[in-house]
């Protein structure tokens, strides 16, 4: 009988051997198939939107147009070969601004790359300005199907941003 539970005991402990790991993330699934909407771009570690305006007249005009429904929004789409996926991206900014480009995400060690080569008028919108500089300096990617985070380093600084955004509709 101690034979059978060692037996038993042992085959257990050999299961996690026999059962791998996956490191690297499902890229289409948290890209594709849904529009992402921006809730704030933040300082790396912080939870609290960046105030890139230079007056509260502009932080407000930048935030209500944050809360409209459309607006600030994007769309990934593309194809998987192994662990990167390349594809187009579209999306709206504000009201009178929508953008185009191309997209890359390496699902290993969640590099992630956009060019924005199409972007409409957004005006003197800091927030905006920041938005499409942030996709177009974006280096990697965290996240999940739920939630998606990218992280950048504007041109003119060193702090690393963080965007937050989050699922507002599923195709």
């Amino acid at each position: 009988m101690k034979k059978n539970i060692y037996k038993i005991v042992g085959l257990l402990l050999l299961l996690p051997l026999f059962s791998g790991c996956n490191d690297s993330d499902d890229v289409a699934a948290i890209f594709t198939g849904k529009t992402w909407k921006l809730n704030y771009i933040t300082v790396d570690g912080g939870h609290e939107m960046f105030p890139f305006w230079e007056n509260e007249e502009q932080e407000k005009a930048s935030i209500k147009e944050l809360n409209k429904n459309g607006t600030y929004n994007i769309v990934f789409d593309g194809t998987v070969d192994g662990d990167v996926m390349n594809g187009n991206i579209k999306g709206s900014i504000i009201a009178t601004g929508t953008f185009e480009g191309k997209w890359s995400a390496n699902a290993k060690n969640n590099s992630f790359k956009a060019t924005v080569t199409t972007a409409g008028n957004y005006g003197n919108d800091q927030l905006a300005r920041n938005f499409i500089e942030g996709l177009n300096t974006a280096t990697s990617y965290e996240g999940d199907s739920n939630n998606l985070y990218l992280l950048y380093k504007p041109t003119s600084g060193k702090q690393t941003f963080r965007m937050v955004f989050r699922v507002v509709s599923n195709k």
